[in-house]
């Protein structure tokens, strides 16, 4: 990065990282909400040990890196949330990712991408972010109030991120951005930040399917992909499969 690159980037991270933070310490009850609901749908540990995450790999990121994505991913799974843990994409859709890049594009996922979420609130699974309500105990409508704000906050963030620098915004997962979709505030958010923007920004825009389950790749083959394909070949494939998702999808 360059210095300004990195300064605009750590301004952001700062803010984001402050933001989960603040999140944390203000909304305790979160916390039982999210393990009487693993409790009721069957997960043999209970136990949540980060309701909100804040990926801790940014502050790993320094003026010397050199990302070429910023992927958005959708909410922290199980093993995301552990203590342990504290990062994005680290279950089997993470493990997806690195095999892909390293086999296609020849890169180091965990230096090629700096990840982020829609939210940052737990679930052990995304489809769950609509069961939550059921389990916050009086809280509902704050919990709806903070299912908006931190989808429509971090989407911001993503928008600040790619104006920073030159980095392609990878949004993974397209099924919940539609009108019904649990991610919709996100995508609307992005959608209004992005109409404001330079044509040049707006093409830096990619939407794929989710990693998870190899429906990433299997996307990518359908529309043409090979494995025997050149680093710069799978590149250009991979620009036209965003782009047409991004125009379907959010409509620029």
């Amino acid at each position: 990065m360059t210095g300004e690159q990195y300064r605009r980037f750590a301004e952001v991270r700062a803010r984001m990282k402050a933001y989960c933070e603040s999140l944390h310490e203000h909304h305790g009850w979160l916390a039982d909400a999210q393990a009487a609901l693993r409790k009721a749908a069957g997960y043999p540990d209970t136990l949540v040990e980060t309701p909100i995450v804040y990926n801790t790999a940014l502050d790993e990121i320094t003026q010397d890196s050199d990302p070429v994505f910023i992927i958005v991913a959708d909410n922290p799974g199980i093993q995301e949330q552990k203590a342990c843990n504290r990062r994005y994409l680290v279950g089997q859709s993470g493990k997806l990712a690195v095999s892909w890049f390293r086999r296609h594009l020849a890169m180091d996922f965990r230096k090629a991408a700096i990840i982020i979420n829609k939210t940052p609130v737990h679930t052990p699974k995304t489809a769950e972010l609509r069961l939550l309500p059921r389990y916050a105990a009086g809280h509902e409508r704050e919990l709806a109030a903070l299912m908006l704000e931190t989808q429509q906050t971090m989407a911001r963030f993503a928008y600040e991120m790619v104006e920073a620098g030159p980095w392609w915004l990878w949004v993974s997962g397209i099924g919940e951005l539609g009108p019904r979709g649990i991610f919709r505030p996100w995508a609307e958010t992005l959608t209004q930040l992005c109409e404001s923007g330079s044509p040049e920004l707006q093409e830096r825009i990619l939407l794929f399917r989710h990693f998870s389950m190899n429906q990433f790749s299997i996307a990518y083959r359908q529309a043409g992909g090979l494995a025997a394909a050149s680093p710069q070949d799978a590149m250009h494939l991979l620009l036209r499969i965003g782009a047409a998702n991004r125009r379907s999808i959010l409509g620029f």
